[in-house]
């Protein structure tokens, strides 16, 4: 089993077929009315003032009541790096016949692939996952600092096509009805090119990170569950009402390693412990390859040669 860290890319830097149209961009010189929406650096804030000038956006204190411009959201285009996986990014219109940056010699038709992204000034990177992607294929292309391409690969994600048991149980997958899954990104990547065919795209969220392992996923012992935030309640009037709330969902993972693994990942585990991750149980089991936040470890028996444990993971795809 594995535990990848979050790796966020410069934004500045990503490129994205889908035009950023959702308001106009913030400009310095521009005197804003109160309510009005402005794009600064793919996300989207709404002034909270009138007369809203030379105020930068980003330099704002979004934890304070005073803040004169509020963050609502990432831009449609860029949802899909905002960590929370029910914003997507949707290809709402048909897609452009041409994207000006994108190389030629790819051979990519963007007319059938309605999301490209291209993310330069990577490092360390190793694993690549899509969550909550609806598309036909996705193509990913690997490149060095050289733009020499590494890997290029097409996977289909219609669900798992297998013929029999055995390749279930033990085929590993790259890509399943809603992810794409790739944890053997070269090394020397410093760019990465994802493009998604099909009708009706959308990308929930793309999660790179850098992997480690963690020791075996028990089988069968994976377990998920959805908790309600609602809840009926009596009102000032004595009278019963329900209370709604979103509901969210948890993953459970029992996991065995031995001592020396143990030593070297409880550390680890620790300072990632309320950060989002990606948990790839195994390699066969695509409802075990989950995106949330990593909760407390739970450590049960010391055994002589290796240590049991189990851990949480929050809000998963």
């Amino acid at each position: 089993m594995f535990i990848s860290r979050k790796f966020a890319p410069d934004l500045g830097h990503v490129r994205c077929s889908i035009p950023e149209e959702d308001a106009p961009a913030w400009a310095a010189g521009v005197t804003y009315p109160l309510n009005a929406r402005v794009v600064r650096d793919h996300r989207i804030y709404q002034s909270a003032i009138p007369d809203n000038l030379g105020l930068d956006p980003l330099v704002e204190d979004q934890s304070v009541v005073a803040a004169r411009w509020v963050f609502d959201r990432y831009t449609n285009a860029f949802a899909c790096f905002d960590g929370v996986l029910s914003n997507a990014t949707v290809a709402f219109e048909e897609p452009d016949a041409e994207v000006p940056w994108l190389d030629p010699s790819f051979g990519i038709d963007p007319a059938s692939a309605p999301i490209i992204l291209d993310m330069p000034g990577l490092s360390g990177v190793d694993t690549l996952i899509l969550f909550g992607v609806r598309a036909s294929s996705a193509r990913l292309i690997c490149m060095d600092l050289n733009d020499k391409v590494l890997l290029d690969r097409t996977s289909n994600i219609s669900g798992r096509q297998v013929g029999n048991w055995w390749e279930w149980f033990f085929g590993p997958f790259s890509a399943y009805s809603d992810k794409f899954i790739a944890l053997d990104i070269p090394g020397p990547t410093r760019r990465i090119l994802i493009a998604l065919q099909g009708g009706q795209v959308r990308l929930g969220e793309i999660f790179l990170g850098t992997s480690f392992p963690i020791g075996a996923a028990q089988v069968g012992s994976t377990e998920g569950r959805s908790i309600s935030g609602s809840r009926y309640s009596f009102n000032d009037y004595g009278s019963l009402t329900l209370a709604k709330g979103p509901t969210r969902v948890e993953m459970d993972y029992r996991v065995v390693a031995s001592k020396a693994l143990w030593d070297q990942i409880k550390p680890e585990l620790d300072r990632n412990s309320g950060s989002l991750v990606a948990a790839i149980g195994s390699t066969t089991r695509a409802s075990s390859v989950q995106f949330g936040i990593l909760g407390p470890v739970k450590w049960g028996e010391d055994l002589p040669d290796e240590y049991e444990y189990s851990f949480t993971i929050t809000g998963v795809a």
